[in-house]
């Protein structure tokens, strides 16, 4: 079964390949090699990468690569915006990037995603979200499934 993470996001960026390129800098700069490969393609807007954290040993991924989906626009990403915080509590309304992370497989990459988490919120001021806990999700840590 697939877990998804989601970040509510204003980021000022243009289109998905510029957000997911500026995304895949900072995580370079921030911690261990990646191995992925660009998914799509896409109109504009959306942007996708199967992502991992490569291995000093092998060279390939040491988990199962997640799936990093961006979409870019406020129009684009209003009906998750309104499905998540239909009464704006969270103070999301007006975002204009969503981030989705998406875990499957045996081996999940539990330290990429707390990479990931971290870079969005420092890129974008992320808010973050999944399906069981909602915004909740924010006042602890990144879930260890």
């Amino acid at each position: 079964m697939a877990y998804q993470l989601s970040f509510f996001c204003r980021s000022g960026e243009e289109n998905g390949d510029e957000a997911l390129d500026r995304l895949l800098d900072y995580l370079l700069e921030s911690g261990d090699g990646l191995v992925g490969e660009g998914l799509g393609p896409f109109d504009d807007s959306v942007a996708a990468f199967r992502l991992g954290t490569r291995s000093r040993d092998t060279g390939g991924p040491v988990a199962d690569l997640l799936t990093l989906e961006l979409h870019v626009g406020v129009a684009e990403i209003a009906e998750s915006v309104i499905a998540a915080s239909p009464n704006d509590e969270s103070g999301v309304w007006g975002c204009d990037l969503l981030a989705i992370v998406t875990l499957s497989g045996d081996n999940p990459e539990w330290t990429l995603v707390h990479r990931i988490w971290a870079a969005v919120v420092s890129l974008w001021k992320a808010v973050p979200w999944d399906e069981s806990s909602g915004f909740e999700i924010a006042s602890g840590q990144a879930p260890q499934h």
